[in-house]
């Protein structure tokens, strides 16, 4: 298991407090609340293009006019948002280790 961070944070290089601690990987608080904002607002574009596919692809298959419409919608719902979280954890990993400083540079 990772050693506990005892240094200051890795992104923004501020020292914790009494009562702060960083996470796992050594970051503060507000620089994962913003990683978390960020990735959370990336994350809504390939959402809203899997969304607008799927309403297209059923609108095409003339299935909003069968009894079934319903079930139709709910799977596009819970598969949007099965792409979101898929799409919000991609990019808070990527976006996490772009903003993490490589030792040695």
């Amino acid at each position: 298991m990772a050693e506990a961070w005892t240094g200051p944070c890795r992104v923004c290089g501020r020292e914790f407090g009494e009562n702060e601690k960083p996470d796992a990987n050594g970051w503060c608080a507000k620089c994962r609340a913003l990683l978390v904002s960020r990735s959370t607002r990336v994350a809504w574009l390939p959402t809203v293009l899997f969304a607008l596919g799927f309403y297209a692809l059923v609108a095409w298959g003339g299935l909003l006019e069968s009894r079934f419409m319903v079930v139709w919608l709910a799977l596009g719902v819970a598969l949007a948002w099965v792409t979101f979280k898929v799409a919000r954890r991609v990019a808070f990993d990527v976006i996490r280790s772009r903003m993490t400083p490589r030792a040695g540079v």
